[in-house]
């Protein structure tokens, strides 16, 4: 009888053993309220071994429910508040903890302060960030504008570049611009609310294998609970002296209100923002063009007005924990009209003397506007960061072209020509992200995106009002993009590495007036590498390399030509094949900011967008895959301190260029060093105002054909903040001393063309902004959406 009641001991002990119960509380602040998204750890006391996770509900609510009886502890953490630590012992019963209160954590909100006066440069494993946020240089200017700001970014002839890399694929908040001429709506949208721009040289195999590198802009916004946002109004001139610029014959001027809110309650958030942009500018050229025993002298002058409107609207529901789902509609509404003069001159080359001479004018009307649409859903597994996000686009452009091009003859004839463009586009996206921590040293990150693109382009010219069809062309293009990558991440003492690997498969056809003129599929694969080597706290070395590809933009295959004037036109070429780059980069930061770098890039296959021809008299330009193209670059980057008051940063790159090329029945073999100098130095009298003054110098380069002259720019900017720092008013001095001009030349083989031309880059702003409702709150999520490539590349 006793080995039986020891048996039943014995077994009872067992079942207690097996005992499941359920621990569970309520997360309040200082305030009594409860506390959402608070993270929740449950460690066995024993060995520290971490047993379960959660995040607190709306209602401030965790609970662990299936716990073995036992001894634990849980911690509890909020960002800006005390961590709570405390042990618990579970019994056979529920345990329904009281309520633990978390207090603010001074030491927290220290550290809040100095992030908000972080440095304008700030170097991170795989990108360069620019804090753009607060610099009164900033204020009032456009995105175009910013991004001269940014340290390797160069603005030349409405294009931009990133040295060694050529265009960057750009994108806003992660996601496309879903703009179909990049530079052109970036010159259109206010930078009132721009937070930070992120410079990714070498991307990795999450991204896009599109474009030598990425610039993501990224947008201020804030939700929690409640309601914020922000108004801002900009306005401007550009002072130029008539007696100078005796071709200026009117002022120019901008005009730019904005306003951005989020609200947030419960489980569904709501944002959205509009601005409005009303700006009048100018272009101006002069060209020298010999051929044969003739110079044709040129000067265009080209003034416009355009009025933008941009607006986006999103909503975020958080179902539950582990689900939430989002909508985004967002586009633009362009018109512009520009009325460009151009006077030509035919002289001898040899004494001057002329032989003739006419005027071309060009008036053209333009209307842009597109639309976009995004659902997505993001799924949490767990709270260590195992996620899904599934994204679905659709956007459509339209774009409508008409330009009157009148010819005057000495003799007093005129004849009239016009083109007319008509070009709708449309495509989707769909995109899939996965992300899995398998402990807190190594993640895997996979996914897979398929868009499909149309776009029809229609062009009518006409001669005097009858159809040329011969200059008249219908284009279109389909095209499909599959793409598949995987990357994994690994920490180990002091080092981090990355690797990845991106497969993509492209088919395109495009049709010529019924008549197929392109039929391409192919698959290529994009390898990266990125390793970080932490020699101690302030110094680190990262190593970087990823292949890329930049395949021709729709409008660069479209084989239609139009027409600048009567002697200079530019056209496309359906049989431009993608070009391929190899870069290398290994830098030393300091104190996470760029220091020093090497780096190295390789291009095959090279794309030459203006390559040169002429067809007696005429001139023209089309894009050919021409040339090998190696880029080595070292940069040198130092902070700027002189006590308290007066901080800022300078830099250096030395570079060289070298192409490779047989064209013309010659070889173009060509390099050429050059040197790049940036700085901005920031000045605070006192805690509510800043002056600063940036700029750049760059020496003579070579970029494709063309040799570049020396240009520069000087900037400077005052601002005051009142009302607690809620409203700023400052005032800017863009090229001050309007040397952010281009000055080049092209000689090689027959081709002897020299050019000089500048814009409007010399202004003033006045801006006003004020930031409304509580701004402590958490930053909303921010979407990436699937269309981070097709965009960019619908070119106008």
């Amino acid at each position: 009888m006793k080995k039986f009641y020891l048996l039943i001991l014995c077994f009872s002990l067992s079942l207690a053993g097996y005992a499941q119960t359920t621990i569970s509380a309520r997360v309040i602040d200082e305030k009594q309220k409860p506390m959402d998204y608070a993270t929740v750890l449950l460690h066995q006391s024993a060995d520290s071994v971490l047993v379960k996770t959660a995040l607190t509900d709306a209602n401030g609510k965790f609970s662990f429910p299936g716990i073995k009886a036992g001894q634990y502890s849980i911690t509890i953490s909020v960002l800006g508040y005390k961590k709570a630590s405390f042990q618990v012992k579970a019994q056979a019963s529920a345990l329904n903890l009281p309520d633990i209160q978390l207090t603010l954590d001074a030491t927290m909100l220290k550290e809040a302060t100095v992030v908000a006066r972080k440095s304008f440069l700030e170097q991170r494993g795989d990108k360069l960030v620019v804090n753009v946020s607060g610099s009164p240089i900033a204020a009032g200017a456009t995105v175009f504008e910013v991004l001269q700001k940014v340290p390797g970014v160069i603005v030349s002839n409405d294009q931009i570049t990133l040295v060694g890399k050529g265009a960057p694929i750009i994108l806003i908040d992660g996601r496309a611009s879903q703009y179909t001429d990049v530079s052109q709506v970036l010159k259109d949208m206010s930078s009132a609310n721009i937070d930070r721009i992120e410079v990714i040289a070498n991307p990795g195999a999450k991204y896009d294998a599109a474009g030598g590198s990425v610039i993501n802009i990224i947008l201020m916004r804030n939700a929690n609970l409640g309601t914020n946002g922000n108004i801002s109004l900009a306005s401007g001139m550009s002072p130029y002296s008539r007696k100078t610029n005796s071709m200026l014959d009117r002022n120019f001027y901008r005009l730019s209100p904005g306003i951005s809110l989020n609200h947030r309650a419960g489980k569904l958030n709501v944002y959205g923002g509009y601005n409005y942009l009303k700006r009048s500018y100018y272009d101006y050229s002069e060209f020298s063009r010999i051929i044969d025993v003739h110079n044709f002298v040129q000067q265009n002058y080209t003034p416009g007005e355009a009025e933008s409107h941009n607006f986006r609207l999103g909503a975020d529901l958080y179902a539950d924990k582990k689900n939430t789902f989002g909508a985004i509609i967002r586009g633009f509404v362009r018109d512009g009209s520009e009325s460009a003069s151009n006077d030509t001159e035919q002289l001898l080359a040899n004494n001057g003397q002329l032989v003739s001479s006419f005027n071309t004018s060009n008036n053209t009307q333009s209307n842009r506007n597109n639309v976009t649409g995004n659902l997505n859903w993001k799924h949490r597994f767990d709270s260590l960061g195992t996620d899904l996000n599934v994204d679905l686009d659709y956007s459509k452009f339209n774009i409508n072209n008409s330009s009157l091009i009148t010819n005057r003859l000495t003799n007093g004839s005129s004849y009239n020509n016009s083109q007319i463009i008509d070009n709708p586009i449309q495509f989707g996206v769909l995109k899939v992200d996965y992300s899995h921590p398998f402990n807190k040293n190594t993640t895997l990150e996979a996914g897979a995106k398929s868009s499909v693109a149309t776009i029809n382009n229609y062009l009518t010219y006409q001669r005097n009002g009858v159809t040329d069809n011969n200059r008249s062309t219908d284009f279109l293009y389909t095209e499909n993009i599959n793409a598949a990558y995987a990357s994994i991440e690994h920490k180990m003492d002091k080092w981090d590495f990355k690797a990845g690997l991106r497969g993509e498969q492209t088919l395109a056809t495009g049709k010529e007036k019924g008549q197929q003129v392109l039929n391409r599929n192919y698959w290529q694969l994009f390898p990266s590498l990125f390793i970080t080597r932490e020699v101690n706290s302030k110094l680190s070395t990262v190593l970087q390399y990823s292949r890329r590809v930049n395949r021709p933009s729709f409008q660069q295959q479209n084989p239609f030509i139009q027409y600048l004037d009567s002697l200079t036109y530019t056209r496309g070429n359906p049989l431009l094949r993608p070009e391929t780059a190899d870069q290398y980069k290994v830098s030393l930061n300091y104190q996470n900011q760029p220091f020093f770098s090497l780096s190295y890039n390789q291009k095959h296959d090279v794309i030459f967008d203006h390559a040169p021809r002429q067809e007696g008299n005429l001139t023209y330009t089309t894009s050919e895959n021409l040339a090998s193209f190696e880029n080595f670059a070292a940069e040198l980057n130092f902070p700027i301190q002189f006590g308290k008051k007066i901080s800022g940063y300078g830099g250096n790159q030395f570079i060289y260029n070298h192409y490779k090329a047989d064209y013309l029945g010659g070889r173009f073999d060509r390099g050429k060093w050059n040197w790049l100098a940036y700085w901005q130095v920031s000045y605070k009298p006192a805690d509510t105002w800043n002056m600063e003054v940036s700029g750049y110098y760059m020496t003579r380069f070579l970029n494709e054909f063309l040799i570049l002259n020396q240009r520069g720019g000087l900037n400077l900017a005052i601002q005051k903040s009142f009302m607690d720092k809620r409203a700023r008013i400052s005032l800017n001095a863009y090229d001050l001393l309007h040397s952010d001009q281009t000055n080049a030349s092209i000689i090689y083989q027959e081709i002897n063309t020299v050019f000089h031309q500048h814009f409007d880059s010399r202004n003033m702003r006045l801006t006003f902004s004020y930031s409304f409702g509580n701004q402590k709150l958490k930053a909303a999520r921010n979407r990436s959406t699937g269309s981070e490539d097709e965009a960019n590349r619908v070119k106008n």
